[in-house]
């Protein structure tokens, strides 16, 4: 998850994250569930490169590059293939900072732009389509995207509370949807995703610990733009449960993993994520890693 608090000025964190998706079903309207369409399938494999920087005390620099693999079938017509996904880069800043004597916690906003890479470079996706629910942020295949949102987190001896919301505007853009035979102007809902979770490190020593994490995702029926979705359905909910256990490998290399199941959802397909994440920390303050 990403989280309220910032690195230290001059200190450098880069995290790799591993997620693979398995289509399972799809949510009716109402959220029911019921098989794919006959000769449907989709997996993704996602390889998301997460960067930190600390900037000044309250601000850090963040660039999310990544690849994405896709396997699937609709229709007829197979998408195979490997290539760079769209590119999410921004700032974060830290308005306020906890206090360990009180229950204010730290409150922090990002602002990050999305570039359509996979437009750029051709790279195969389902047009529109989204990446898995466990990413942040999520936003649509193939278009400009604007987010920002709020991070809340608070360290409540043994617990780690967090708390994080996004909100995105995705670009209206040009393009042929699936099932559709001619070029339009598309204009893709709102979209909200919201996190809580809750960490406890069980052995200060090793890091060995537990997250359990709910996550949601909302297509929302209108835009900021006030211009009405052009695709149907012009809203869906996804809503994930995920638990995930951590442990340092040294006193810089960091590891976790863990498995988004399904909890609800309408409108879209249900998926099961696995994923894990290795994470190192470069730099540090008088000779020193400032824990967080």
């Amino acid at each position: 998850m990403p989280i309220a608090d910032t690195l230290p000025e001059g200190e450098l964190n880069g995290r790799m994250f591993f997620y693979s998706r398995f289509t399972e079903a799809q949510y009716t309207a109402s959220g029911g569930i019921q098989g794919l369409p006959s000769g449907f399938y989709q997996t993704q494999l996602l390889l998301l490169g997460a960067v930190y920087y600390g900037l000044t005390t309250n601000d850090e620099l963040v660039l999310l590059p990544s690849m994405i693999s896709t396997f699937s079938s609709s229709n007829g017509q197979n998408l195979y293939g490997t290539g760079l996904n769209d590119f999410t880069f921004g700032i974060k800043h830290r308005w306020v900072i906890q206090d360990p004597n009180s229950w204010r916690p730290s409150v922090a906003t990002p602002f990050l732009i999305t570039l359509p890479t996979t437009t750029w470079l051709g790279t195969p996706v389902p047009k529109g389509g989204l990446p898995p629910l466990s990413v942040v942020p999520s936003t649509h295949f193939g278009s400009y995207a604007l987010t920002t949102g709020l991070f809340i987190r608070k360290n409540v001896k043994p617990f780690r509370l967090y708390s994080d919301f996004f909100y995105t505007f995705n670009v209206p853009t040009n393009g042929v949807l699936p099932g559709k035979t001619a070029e339009q102007q598309i204009q893709y809902g709102d979209l909200a995703q919201y996190r809580f979770g809750v960490e406890d490190v069980f052995n200060d020593e090793t890091g060995f610990g537990a997250i359990l994490e709910f996550v949601g995702l909302s297509g929302l029926p209108f835009s900021i733009d006030g211009i009405g979705p052009s695709v149907t359905p012009t809203n869906f909910n996804l809503m994930g449960l995920q638990p995930t256990i951590e442990y340092n490998l040294t006193t810089r290399l960091m590891f976790s993993a863990g498995v988004l199941l399904p909890v609800f959802g309408n409108n879209e397909y249900m998926a099961v994520i696995p994923n894990f994440s290795l994470w190192y920390y470069w730099g540090a303050v008088n000779g020193k890693l400032m824990p967080r």
